[in-house]
């Protein structure tokens, strides 16, 4: 008897190397990951400014309020700058193959999984006051400005109303 090769899908399935297969797998894992991760992320990015605006209207409202309460500071308005969006820290896993390494996300039902997101940094507190023209209440706001918000001195500019 002679050699006889397998023919048919087993016979193809014996002539791949395992290498390839393997190889082919990881390609087929990463294009379902850049692309499921990708249309997540222009989804997300919307998401992500609607809650930037959201924050920084929460804040500004905080500030005012607590800052209208200020002996003679009278009525007050803010604005809070930031300085970039939310940040978010995806986990990933390391997969290597064929002497390459890469960092993947790792995806749970379709979706990244976060491990932290940090609001965006203030980079700047504009106080319109009718008292500001008082340099103690001026005083005054700025110290309340710079706890609540954790900001130095330099971000925050106080204004008297007109």
């Amino acid at each position: 008897m002679g050699d006889k090769k397998p023919s048919g899908i087993f016979g193809l399935f014996k002539r791949i190397k395992t290498e390839y297969v393997i190889l082919a797998v990881l390609a087929i894992i990463a294009v379902i990951v850049f692309f499921g991760v990708s249309g997540a992320t222009s989804a997300k990015s919307e998401e992500t400014a609607s809650t930037v605006e959201e924050y920084v209207d929460t804040l500004e409202t905080k500030l005012k309020n607590c800052l209208s309460k200020v002996k003679g500071a009278g009525k007050v308005d803010v604005i809070i700058s930031v300085s970039s969006s939310m940040q978010t820290v995806f986990a990933t896993q390391t997969i290597t193959s064929g002497g390459g390494s890469g960092e993947t996300p790792i995806i749970v039902s379709g979706k990244p999984v976060v491990l932290k997101e940090a609001y965006p940094e203030r980079s700047g507190v504009l106080v319109v006051a009718e008292g500001a023209n008082n340099l103690t209440v001026k005083v005054d706001l700025l110290n309340a400005c710079q706890t609540f918000l954790s900001v130095t001195e330099d971000k925050v500019r106080i204004l008297s109303m007109k």
